[in-house]
């Protein structure tokens, strides 16, 4: 019998999982580990920030998963990989060997006392219940995530009567050249402070700072771009410059192992976003070459889409959709939204 072992509970595994992949591998020992008995969607991160939806409704429940389909749950963290031994260490002690070793566990985020834990994710919901209702709540990082927390956050204290706004500060242009002026004004619109086009740094004293001028914060979420997992350079594999696994267009590392996701770099494409929308595409990818690799069949290969439908949560449900350059702001995009996280979440 063989054995996989899916390190982590991203996007890309569990698509595979919802897609019904785990039927071609009979014969097949299939062992999931991860840190938390919980997977928390970051597609629903904005509405329950806003209030929308429950803890329960942005979470998938990895053991009763494994239940549901036949497979090992290992709750832990991987603390090391012998890929010349095929073996995993946890934190535990316990070593787990494979004959198939596949990674998706996202990325991590810069470690301050001063700026609140959302990665791993499941730390999110802790974390931005402290956020919303802070003094002084600031996101420094204009991306989707920045932009789309900022304004949930934004819908949430209006509706509970906390007064003072949600500060949004960008080093660049807010989501994409393309769309960044409309989405200045839904802000604005919105009642979110941006600050536009000015690079923030937090002093080791605690003090954020803009060019000479001191931003007072109470509460600080710093979205201003992922970093790599420390388990891949602590374990000797080879990474890209910033600590990314190096994987190739097939998403292999080597024979026997596979990455998607946040967590990895592809060696064709090395400056592909890191967004769950890719890791969901690279599912597909993933599972079909894990089958492949069991079987010892060539490989197939992922290639991004250049284009694809994008809808951020605004507040007060209402979205904001893009395709390329076009956009529209409006309720019918987070009805599309709400629609398809929804779908995604009743999958599993």
């Amino acid at each position: 019998m063989n054995t996989i072992i899916l390190a982590g509970g991203g996007h890309a595994h569990l698509a595979g999982i919802a897609d019904g992949s785990l039927r071609h591998f009979p014969h097949t020992e299939i062992i999931l580990i991860s840190p938390s008995r919980y997977q928390y969607y970051s597609g629903m991160f904005s509405g329950f920030t806003e209030g929308i939806y429950s803890e329960n409704q942005i979470r998938i429940d990895l053991e009763a998963l494994s239940k549901k389909h036949g497979f090992t749950f290992v709750e832990d963290k991987i603390t090391g990989i012998d890929a010349d031994g095929k073996s995993v260490l946890i934190s535990s002690g316990r070593t787990f060997t494979y004959d198939l070793l596949s990674f998706d566990i996202g990325s991590s985020q810069i470690r301050s006392p001063f700026i609140l834990p959302i990665k791993p994710n499941y730390t999110f919901p802790e974390a931005i219940r402290s956020f919303r209702e802070g003094e002084r709540p600031v996101i420094v990082g204009g991306g989707a995530s920045g932009v789309e927390l900022s304004l949930a956050a934004s819908a949430y204290r209006k509706h509970n009567s906390l007064m003072r706004p949600v500060s949004l500060i960008s080093g660049v242009h807010l989501l994409s050249s393309a769309h960044s002026q409309k989405l200045h004004e839904v802000c604005e619109h919105k009642g979110v402070n941006v600050i536009q086009n000015k690079k923030a740094r937090l002093l080791d004293s605690g003090v954020l700072v803009i060019g000479d001028d001191q931003i007072p914060f109470s509460h600080l979420l710093w979205l201003g771009g992922a970093e790599a997992p420390s388990l891949f350079k602590q374990s000797s594999l080879a990474t890209d410059a910033n600590g990314y696994l190096q994987v190739d267009e097939r998403l292999r590392y080597s024979p026997s192992i596979f990455a998607a996701g946040d967590c990895v770099s592809i060696n064709r494409y090395p400056q592909l976003p890191k967004n769950g929308v890719y890791a969901v595409r690279q599912s597909t990818v993933l599972w079909e070459n894990l089958k492949r690799a069991a079987e010892k069949r060539d490989l197939v290969p992922f290639r991004p889409q250049k284009q694809f439908l994008a809808i951020l949560s605004t507040g007060g449900k209402e979205g904001f959709l893009t395709y390329g350059r076009i956009h529209y702001h409006g309720k019918t995009a987070w009805t599309i939204k709400h629609a398809i996280d929804r779908r995604y979440m009743n999958s599993f």
